[in-house]
């Protein structure tokens, strides 16, 4: 009955110093740029089935405690289809499997708002409002549902599989591409079918992209072709764009997919560019008045591009990103000039790629249960529903910060001296600071190498009589007189302890001590008391009644504890 509150409450321990689940954040570096999976770790159905395997409370369990759930229940009995945010930014919907099925997420609860159960798999689907109130799903068996606030509303089935839905809002239509030359319209205002696009040369439809600032719809579909028309007029249709090049027609990727189709497409949110993948692993960026790309990217996996997306982290061209995705990675890259500036790999078949608008987060569907969320400082802040990432991804630079002279030894003029680099004062080799100067560790362990070329002779010496030493020890040994090189006092006095408890007529306090006594000689873990010249026992420090003391609390066994106590 306790793991719920837990698991919710991870990210308000976070806030409130207490548990450091940041311990379970998995962080990935590329050119200096750390990438924070918020998803890594076993989902709540894992840990539960292994609670209860084991028998075992979830409320002891380090990792379950340490685990962060930015959004609770963020995940699927199997996987994650699709992922969509809502315009408003308040909810996140995704569907997943198995059984078919939707979960609207309230991202200021971070939870579930509610799950419904779908009669097929989806295959797209988007928000028809600002909020959760109205949504479209496209499933599989060529039926097009409809959602409002109170759960299904309506379903309507459409003449081909269909592929990738789109919807604009200024003229309330719904458009439908898939496995046909032919877009399929509905006016949702009306209520009833339009008449559907015909394309000229695409032959099948991949993805729909809606450009925000103008009524024009770009299709991509097969032979490395986009084609678009205009909403206002859908009979004359605009001028295509050449994506693939024509020698990836011969680069089959798949079965029955050529490496020429333009598997997906995006318009950035003002409109000006355009940025499409390929199934032979390319992304291009256009800038909408030219049909020369601006930038591209490959992704050199060998997968086709499954997820493109564009991403503003300021009102600067130079600030807009492109987020693209095949099935094992996610590339974000400069649209300008195509420079990375973050990367993934993934351990599970990636579906989708999701950024949340205006901040540093995005999504992945993959086939995994749990959801794919990664956080990147570089591209944005934190969402406002989750601030306190930021707070804790400044504390981990913090805790890993390198210090400026980490590399460097400091030296003062004596040690100069003795090393026979008082020349380098006043050199770049050295940094005066304080009383004396820092020198390169590189550099002061070749001047010491030098000073004494016969220690590391010495050290090898050293080591084979140890393991000479270790060897011999293999051999029976009589205990009982047997000679020390080092702490011989303490040695002897040992033996004299042992041998008092033995005698007739001892008394108990003599009869535990010896007891002590001949676990001290007898441990195996002790025994380097006597072999060692590290452990050799000073005088003023400590003396060999203390010694006793402090090595006998460290035995097994509570009369031998509460004798050391006692005395």
């Amino acid at each position: 009955g306790g793991a719920a509150p837990l698991a919710a409450s991870a990210p308000r321990g976070c806030l409130a110093g207490l548990a450091p689940p940041c311990a379970a954040m998995q962080v990935t570096e590329f050119n200096d740029v750390k990438v924070y999976d918020l998803s890594a770790g076993k989902s709540l159905p894992q840990f539960l089935e292994e609670a209860r395997k084991k028998q075992k409370s979830l409320r002891h369990d380090e990792d379950f405690r340490k685990r962060i759930d930015i959004v609770q229940d963020f995940e699927f009995n199997i996987a994650s289809g699709r992922i969509v945010v809502s315009p408003d930014g308040e909810f996140v919907a995704a569907t997943g499997v198995y059984p078919p099925e939707m979960r609207l997420f309230e991202l200021r609860g971070l939870g579930m708002k509610c799950s419904r159960g779908l009669n097929a798999e989806v295959v797209d689907c988007q928000f028809l409002s600002d909020d959760y109130r109205k949504l479209v799903f496209l499933m599989e068996d060529r039926t097009v549902e409809f959602h409002a606030q109170y759960g299904y509303h309506h379903r309507l089935r459409v003449p081909k599989a269909g592929r990738s839905l789109a919807y604009d809002q200024e003229s309330c239509t719904l458009l439908v591409g898939g496995s046909s030359a032919d877009v399929v319209r509905l006016d949702l205002e009306l209520g009833t079918f339009q008449t559907p696009v015909p394309l000229k040369v695409i032959e099948e439809v991949n993805q729909l992209a809606v450009n925000p600032a103008m009524p024009v719809v770009s299709c991509a579909g097969d032979k490395g072709l986009v084609e678009s028309f205009d909403l206002r007029d859908s009979k004359k249709l605009l001028r295509s764009l050449r994506v693939a090049d024509p020698e990836d027609a011969d680069a089959a990727v798949g079965a029955g997919i050529s490496g020429d189709n333009v598997t997906c497409c995006a318009y950035s949110p003002s409109g000006m560019h355009f940025a499409a993948g390929t199934a032979s692993g390319v992304v291009k960026v256009f800038d909408i008045r030219s049909s020369k790309p601006l930038a591209q990217r490959d992704h050199n996996n060998g997968f086709a591009i499954k997820s493109v997306v564009f991403h503003s982290r300021g009102s600067d061209f130079k600030d807009l990103l492109v987020g693209s995705a095949d099935q094992k990675s996610v590339k974000v890259w400069e649209a300008g000039s195509g420079k990375i500036a973050a990367s993934v790999e993934s351990k599970y078949t990636i579906n989708q790629l999701v950024f949340y608008p205006n901040s540093g987060m995005f999504f992945t569907a993959v086939d995994n249960q749990r959801i794919g969320v990664y956080f990147v400082p570089s591209l944005g802040l934190a969402p406002k529903w989750c601030s306190f990432l930021d707070s804790i991804t400044e504390e981990l630079e913090e805790g890993t910060k390198k210090e400026v002279f980490d590399d460097y030894q400091f030296v003062t003029t004596d040690e100069l001296e003795q090393l026979g680099a008082k020349e380098l004062i006043g050199t770049k080799f050295l940094q005066p600071y304080m009383h004396g100067y820092f020198m390169d560790y590189r550099l002061h362990a070749k001047l010491k190498a030098a000073l004494d070329p016969f220690r590391y002779e010495e050290f090898r010496k050293e080591r084979i009589r140890q393991k000479i030493e270790a060897k011999r020890t293999m051999r029976v040994r009589v205990k009982t007189g047997k000679k020390v090189d080092v702490n011989q006092s303490f040695h002897q006095k040992l033996q004299a302890e042992a041998e008092e408890g033995e005698t007739e007529g001892a008394s108990k306090k003599r009869k535990e001590a010896a007891e002590r006594a001949k676990a001290l000689l007898n441990e195996e873990r002790f025994k380097s008391i006597f072999e060692d010249a590290d452990f050799a026992i000073e005088d003023k420090d400590l003396s060999a009644e203390k010694a006793t003391t402090s090595l006998s609390s460290m035995l097994p066994g509570k009369k031998a504890g509460r004798a050391a106590g006692r005395k």
